[in-house]
């Protein structure tokens, strides 16, 4: 991944974030918040079942049509096992008992819809149900035996699960049984295409080794997916707040309606107006008139209090003769300044007295006592004036909120109050200014006061209705700070994400490629006379696979073109490249009835693939149809058949089976020796029995002589219907015709010998009271002769 990284034109933190993905959810949430890479110790390998595994035996007791246990015993290496018997036999009864014990799971039974099928699982002859799978593992001597155990009150669920009567350990099993899985029932063969398209992708996708690149494509989705709605939430939202706000008459929301129809929204107006900063005019008006200040009461009081003692003081000093006293000192003054200049002289004011030397000590004198009583006067009326001043300095103009705010409430006895107030300023009278200017003041609070109240019973109103607006604004805020925020790292994220989406299609391309060729060498071997050809195999972008079928060089869908055979047979062409790859740890595949819904053609070719596979793997295959018996040994393909039967009270055998022909003269002999049977009835069996094994044997030299000229398998077929007797079918045989019975027999006269004649004979007559070993034994040689 690193040496890809280093070969694109992906920016730094697109890449740091491609290798956090891959290296977990953690590293990805990390390199997110901008916490440092650290280093992270390699995830534990989990315990593996081990390699080279095979099965030795598998045992069934009171499951499905198995009742008393019964046991199935497989070669544990490579080759070709079919294990054949007719419908209700219980031999898929092995193959499902298998797959339970490994996996815990079976298609017909876990997703069975009606209660008579999930309940149906156990053998209505005996309670105690049981499956084991007996494994043997390449170069070790040891047997492993998983086994389930069921109790009479438990369903398909529960049980006891073991392993070498250990708790089976599933984790163990787990990864490898999801990637390599070796079972194909026949519940699942014919639904690999119409299935969910997504588990035949993720069947095919852990095989190929991606599943860190993989999840890092999925986390790197979602946190795309998180923060792409992030940034559009705000985008998406604004216009459903912005229409709410504009149709309030607050001119808050007015002017937020408007600051979020820009293109580019003021964020920090609009955080002032959701979190109640000034605006502006409308509700700011009013809680300016709230907030108007009054020179505060200690202020007033301290004010009152100064003018008070400075009018007490000046009331003290002021008497009548007081300004006669202030000019009487002002006279002296300047009498004294005149005699200390110019001596002893006369009085310049009455010119009676002299202004001497004890005019001037008494002059002195009185001159001082009258400057102390002017000082006083002077000072008590400096005081007034700082009282006055302080006093008028409290007067303010009237705020122009109460003139701005007239349209919102009514100002007119405030601004008169205030302006009354105010007035105060232009009184010159000290005791007048005293008494209107706190008569004044007390007014214009409760004016104030008010006014104030109708401001704040306003503002409650409107803020209740801001309010929610208020709080849907303020999310809004938030969401588009966030939204800007991650708008850079979704950018970086989805950039990340391209390019492992991009990386991932060429990894899977090449890498399922091997795969891909595998199936279509299979299908080929499958498809025979079809004209549905299988071109590449992909794994889809949509989490599906892409199957290139074409019919007769025209792309079509599979689905629409195959018939249930053709579906089968391409579902074992994506089954078996799965279940051969080496780092899988099953050596062993097992297959229940494939061979159903196939035209002959294919059987042929199934039995081809079949032999193939098993020259690697251990192949089991469950079948009721005997065609792919025929088919190996017309073919001379190596293969060990196992015979199922189930008699009464579901007890099941499990025979090594011999061909056909050598079946139905073990019969013949069987019945020969049963001395209950009535002896005519035993001599009509016996013959019947001879006359199927001659048929077998017929068939089979019929099929390989025109099959082996190249006619098609239908044609053959065709042709062995229309032979209805013995006769007719040893004529098609030997001579290839359905000739007359009299040339016939003149032809094995002469090639085989008279014998051969008379057997016909006996088997057409059941026997007639002749020897019936005689019979057996000329039945067994005639067969063999026509086998040859």
């Amino acid at each position: 991944m690193a040496g890809r990284l280093a070969k694109d034109d992906l920016t730094p933190r697109a890449a740091e974030l491609v290798i956090a993905a891959c290296r977990g959810e953690a590293a990805l949430d990390r390199a997110l918040t901008g916490v440092p890479a650290v280093e992270e110790a390699p995830r534990e390998q989990t315990d593996s079942p081990g390699q080279g595994i095979f099965v030795s035996e598998i045992r069934v007791r009171g499951f499905r049509g198995i009742g008393p246990q019964a046991r199935l015993p497989l070669a544990p290496g490579p080759g070709l096992t079919v294990v054949t018997g007719r419908n209700g036999s219980g031999k898929s009864s092995f193959a499902e008992a298998a797959e339970l014990a490994l996996t815990g799971y079976n298609a017909r039974w876990t997703r069975a819809r009606h209660d008579v099928w999930r309940q149906g699982w156990r053998n209505l002859h005996q309670n105690d149900t049981a499956v084991e799978l007996e494994l043997v593992q390449a170069g070790q001597t040891d047997k492993t035996t998983i086994r389930r155990r069921w109790a009479a009150d438990e369903d398909l669920a529960q049980g006891e699960w073991t392993q070498d009567d250990e708790p089976f350990d599933g984790r163990r099993w787990h990864d490898a049984l999801e990637t390599y899985r070796p079972f194909l029932p026949y519940s699942e063969l014919g639904t690999v295409l119409d299935a969910q398209p997504e588990d035949l992708y993720e069947a095919l996708h852990r095989l190929l080794g991606l599943e860190a690149i993989t999840e890092a494509q999925q986390s790197l989705a979602e946190h795309r997916k998180r923060l792409a709605e992030i940034v559009a939430r705000p985008y998406d939202r604004r216009e459903r707040v912005r229409a709410e706000l504009a149709a309030s008459q607050d001119e808050r929301a007015r002017r937020a309606a408007e600051l979020l129809g820009s293109d580019s929204p003021d964020l920090d107006a609009i955080a002032d107006l959701a979190l109640g900063a000034d605006v502006g005019s409308g509700t700011s008006l009013l809680h300016q008139i709230v907030d108007l200040a009054l020179p505060p009461d200690d202020e007033i009081e301290r004010c009152r209090e100064n003018l008070d003692l400075a009018l007490g003081a000046v009331t003290v000093v002021a008497t009548d003769n007081a300004q006669d006293s202030l000019r009487c000192s002002e006279i002296l003054r300047l009498a004294i300044q005149l005699q200390e200049s110019g001596g002893n002289q006369a009085c310049p004011v009455c010119d009676l007295g002299r202004l001497d030397g004890l005019w001037l000590a008494k002059a002195k004198e009185r001159a001082e006592h009258l400057a102390k009583a002017a000082a006083e006067l002077h000072d008590a009326a400096d005081r007034l004036d700082v009282a006055v001043a302080a006093a008028r300095a409290l007067c303010q103009p009237a705020p122009d909120v109460l003139l701005e705010a007239q349209d919102m409430l009514d100002t007119t006895a405030a601004l008169q109050a205030w302006q009354a107030w105010n007035d105060c300023v232009s009184i010159d009278d000290p005791v007048r200014l005293r008494r209107e200017l706190f008569d004044r003041y007390a007014e214009l609070v409760a004016t104030i006061e008010a006014v104030k109240a109708v401001a704040r019973e306003q503002i409650d109103r409107r803020d209740l209705v801001w309010r929610p607006m208020a709080i849907a604004l303020f999310e809004w805020h938030s969401q588009a700070q966030q939204a800007l925020a991650d708008a850079e790292v979704l950018a970086d994220v989805t950039e990340a994400e391209n390019w492992i989406r991009k990386t991932a299609a060429t990894l899977r391309a090449e890498r399922i490629a091997p795969f891909a060729k595998e199936s279509q060498r299979i299908w080929q071997r499958l498809r025979q006379q079809s004209n549905v050809d299988l071109g590449a195999v992909r794994l889809g972008g949509t989490r599906n696979v892409e199957l290139d079928v074409s019919v007769d060089g025209v792309s079509n869908s599979a689905l629409a073109v195959m018939s249930q055979g053709e579906l089968h047979s391409l579902g074992l062409a994506l089954f078996l490249p799965r279940a051969m790859v080496d780092e899988s740890p099953f050596r062993f595949v097992v297959i229940d009835d494939p061979v159903q819904a196939m035209d002959p053609s294919k059987v042929d070719g199934l039995a081809q693939v079949l032999a193939d596979v098993g020259l690697t793997r251990q192949v089991v295959v469950f079948t009721h149809d005997e065609r792919l018996v025929e088919a190996l040994r017309r073919l001379r393909l190596a293969a060990t058949v196992w015979e199922v039967c189930r008699g009464e009270e579901s007890v099941v055998q499990v025979r090594m089976s011999d061909d056909p022909v050598g079946r139905c003269l073990n019969d013949a002999r069987a019945m020969r020796g049963d001395e209950d049977l009535p002896e005519a009835l035993r001599a009509e069996l016996v013959a019947s029995c001879c006359r199927a094994a001659l048929e077998a044997a017929s068939h089979a030299r019929f099929r390989r002589e025109r099959l082996g000229r190249g006619m098609p398998h239908a044609e053959v077929e065709r042709v062995l219907e229309c032979a209805l007797t013995t006769r007719q079918k040893i004529a098609l045989a030997v001579l290839d015709d359905l000739a007359e019975p009299g040339k016939l027999l003149r032809h094995l006269e002469d090639v085989v010998g008279s014998w051969a004649v008379d057997l016909l004979q006996a088997c057409r007559v059941g026997g007639d009271g002749g020897d019936l070993d005689v019979l057996i034994r000329d039945t067994e040689l005639l067969a063999g002769w026509l086998q040859r």
